[in-house]
């Protein structure tokens, strides 16, 4: 009898699995490919398990969105002020090896990779790919893959010089780098010399990374490779990119598609994962369509994407984003949504057919930073004096900034000492020597002279000039003289990497992240503030130049904090963000500024709160009703 029953519930069980998969359903449009013969039938472009989303777990937080099977069909029209690249579009498209809901390490499960294990010591982590899961061009994904992309480019000197330090013991410059371990087809094992429980963070959130860090299309790329192709064969290539004879590892780089480049007109033809695929691409349009082989589904066996395809019109810049936004012309609209336009695009919705929601910005707004290694001896002596940051922060008057400039949509950041009180500015000021001032009675330096703050801005928000704009009238008040100037986003860059910016003001994410840990977002820290001992802890001394004891305890903190799981590293946050508060490292001024997202009305599965990217994170789940 017993052996009855069970036979019944393994007939059961089999039945379920065999309904499930006969349950799968596509897209109409790719239903003609297949009677066309054009491409194989759905089971067969399909993982053995795909990734299901559910009300239950989807990409965005369930208690975020009310999310809905959807329908297929349409295009989403997006808009972009870069021919090469689209923010909006690439966080729809970038898939990572592992995911959570939302942007926050929090509740990690499998995504390209269908999961993984940590062994006690979490020294070795086990993973296992998606049987059956393709590339966009049919090409099974294997762990030959991951196994080329770790020996044949991280091991690569001439392609990759240096081994990435997240790939290293304990996230360190001089960390053992990590040691790969084929299975079997399917399975494959990174082993560290250290615990390091944070690693699967990495491969989440932290960076957007992307799969595309650690599993690359070999089948591809090995046509660049010359450990596979005669470079003989290669030099036509080489010569066609105008780079120097025999110079294949650059020409490899540009054939390979990281996930950042994936709005890139170079991606057409690039074997993917994601939703969907560049197409096209023409001086003014790039075109997307969706990736046949895409291996999630919804609850009731849809492979998703739901949307046809997307279509991304370079426009000449931001106001030009608007103007499409509120003529209805786009679908989607989050990167270039601003808050200082809320009533525009409110007057203009219902005409327009799209609906404003108010969401959580994922960064905070502009920030305040003062290079203190700029190689000035002068202005390294004033930066570099904790009481001049705490001076400037106490010198802003972030309720004023708060109301003509974010219409009361955000609150003084709580992680630097916020309280507007210039007094206690003024009495720092004259505390660390600066106390005579000249004619006009801005206060005069080490050196004897005018003591200026001159602040070089790209208008990368539209926010960074009126903030910058207070922010000059507001050190005025304190006798510190501050001029600000706007150059061109590329000669900004330029003038970042070269260390040349003084003083400079930006966006930044770090504060979110230090919910659980992450140190991404810290990028423009570390560049605008403190470049030289950033590079010097980032390459383990080889460069740059040796950061006093309090920046190397805080990077220090900051970077180990990812060694450990999210839950685990609030202790180590706490420690650093103490040494934030007391030493004001870079001057915050405000945070939980909302953030407008316009979508088609018609459009479903749109996040209703939390964090407005969120909304492209799950890209593959939007819908037209």
């Amino acid at each position: 009898m017993k052996k009855l029953i069970v036979m019944l519930l393994i007939g059961v069980i089999l039945l379920g699995i065999t309904s499930l998969a006969a349950g799968y359903n596509e897209a109409p449009l790719l239903k003609e490919l297949v009677k066309a013969g054009k491409l194989p039938p759905l089971d067969q472009r399909l993982p053995k398990e795909p990734k299901v989303l559910s009300k239950e777990r989807n990409e965005v937080p369930a208690e975020d969105i009310n999310f809905e099977i959807g329908r297929y069909g349409g295009t989403l029209r997006s808009v972009r002020p870069d021919p090469n690249w689209n923010p909006d579009i690439f966080v729809m498209c970038d898939e990572p090896l592992l995911s959570a809901p939302g942007i926050l390490a929090i509740g990690i499960k499998g995504n390209v990779l269908k999961g993984y294990d940590v062994s006690p010591d979490e020294k070795v982590f086990t993973f296992y790919l998606r049987e059956g899961l393709k590339w966009s061009d049919g090409v099974p994904v294997t762990t030959e893959d991951i196994l080329f992309t770790y020996e044949d480019v991280l091991l690569n000197d001439k392609i990759t010089p240096t081994f990435p330090r997240w790939m290293r013991a304990r996230n360190r410059a001089d960390g053992e780098p990590m040691k790969l371990e084929v299975i079997d087809k399917y399975r494959f094992r990174i082993s560290f010399t250290e615990p390091y429980g944070g690693f699967p963070s990495w491969l989440t959130i932290i960076g957007w990374k992307g799969y595309t860090e650690l599993l690359k299309p070999k089948h591809y790329l090995k046509q660049f490779h010359t450990k596979y192709t005669p470079l003989e064969k290669l030099e036509p290539e080489i010569k066609k990119e105008a780079l120097a004879k025999g110079e294949w590892w650059t020409l490899f780089n540009l054939r390979d598609i990281l996930n950042w480049e994936l709005t890139s007109q170079r991606s057409v033809g690039f074997p993917t994962l994601n939703p969907w695929m560049m197409v096209e691409a023409t001086p003014t349009t790039t075109t997307f369509e969706r990736n046949p082989y895409y291996f999630k589904v919804d609850s009731a066996g849809n492979q998703l994407p739901y949307i046809d395809r997307i279509k991304d019109v370079l426009v000449a810049n931001v106001e030009v984003s608007t103007m499409k936004a509120i003529g209805g012309e786009v679908d989607f609209l989050r990167e270039d949504a601003t808050l200082n336009k809320l009533d525009l695009y409110k007057a203009n919705a219902e005409k327009a057919g799209y609906r404003v929601q108010l969401l959580d910005m994922h960064v905070d707004p502009v920030g305040l930073h003062f290079n203190q290694t700029y190689p000035d001896p002068t202005w390294q002596k004033v930066v570099r004096d904790s009481r001049f940051r705490k001076a400037v922060t106490l010198a802003i008057n972030r309720e004023h900034m708060i109301d003509s400039i974010y219409f009361g949509f955000a609150v003084p950041t709580r992680d630097v000492p916020s309280e507007y009180n210039p007094s206690k500015a003024n009495a720092l000021l004259d505390e660390m020597g600066l106390s005579k001032r000249d004619a006009e009675g801005y206060r005069l330096g080490p050196d004897g002279k005018t003591f200026i703050v001159p602040f070089e801005i790209a208008m990368l928000a539209p926010d960074i000039v009126p903030v910058t704009e207070l922010v000059v009238a507001y050190l005025k008040d304190v006798g510190i003289k501050a001029t600000m100037k706007t150059i061109d986003p590329g000669l900004w860059e330029t003038r970042a990497a070269a260390n040349e910016l003084m003083a400079t003001s930006m966006w930044n994410h770090a504060p979110l992240w230090w919910g659980w840990g992450g140190p991404f977002g810290w990028g423009d820290i570390d560049r605008f503030d403190w470049s030289l001992w950033w590079n010097w802890f980032d390459t383990g001394g080889k460069i740059g130049e040796e950061p006093p004891a309090v920046i190397k305890k805080f990077l220090e903190l900051r970077e180990s904090s990812v060694t450990v799981p999210p839950e685990r590293s609030l202790e180590i946050v706490k420690e650093y963000k103490k040494l934030m508060y007391d030493e004001v490292f870079f001057v915050q001024l405000l945070t939980e500024v909302k953030y407008p997202l316009i979508v088609n009305k018609k459009l479903g599965n749109v996040p209703h709160k939390g964090f407005a990217i969120a909304g492209n994170f799950a890209g593959e789940q939007l819908f037209f009703k």
